[in-house]
């Protein structure tokens, strides 16, 4: 994705070298652009998924518990949601719609609230996303809380108890 980037700034900067030579324009009208460079971060599941688990890595799971977990995590196919290209630029282009408000001679309300209102949009939809991935995520953790056995359950509880207990510090 950087190599793509720096395509795309080389590209950009050559075409602007190259029309610096072009004959000007006299009826064309200088405009700002703007634009920002952004990259997508990308979750993929790993296996085996039960090395990686904090809890589960601690359970001493058999082979048969090891293949149910990593069927479960499959099928549930959890992956938290990250902002693709097109949001990351939707939240840059607000970003400099308010730096440009705040540099603007005069503050106009209506462009700040419409500035307001579309990031209220774009963070309440992120959220509803968000929540999907927390129901997804307590369903895998309930399917495979029901694979272990009753003393790996006591000691799944015990060790979730310790790292909630652990982030709260």
């Amino acid at each position: 994705m950087k190599i793509l980037a720096r395509v795309l700034a080389v590209s950009a900067l050559s075409s602007i070298s190259i029309s610096a030579f072009a004959e000007p324009n006299t009826n064309s009208v200088p405009v700002a652009a703007f634009s920002e460079t952004v990259e997508t971060n990308t979750y993929t599941s790993v296996l085996p998924v039960v090395a990686n688990d904090p809890i589960l890595s601690k359970l001493d799971l058999s082979a048969q518990q090891q293949a149910e977990v990593a069927k479960i995590s499959q099928q549930f196919g959890i992956q938290r949601p990250l902002l693709d290209n097109e949001q990351k630029q939707t939240l840059a282009n607000l970003r400099y719609s308010r730096d440009n408000l705040v540099l603007d001679r005069n503050f106009d309300d209506d462009k700040a609230r419409k500035i307001i209102a579309q990031e209220q949009k774009f963070w309440k939809k992120q959220k509803n996303n968000m929540a999907d991935f927390e129901l997804t995520n307590l369903k895998r953790e309930h399917a495979i809380y029901q694979i272990l056995s009753p003393s790996q359950q006591q000691q799944f509880l015990r060790l979730r108890q310790q790292l909630k207990d652990m982030r709260r510090k």
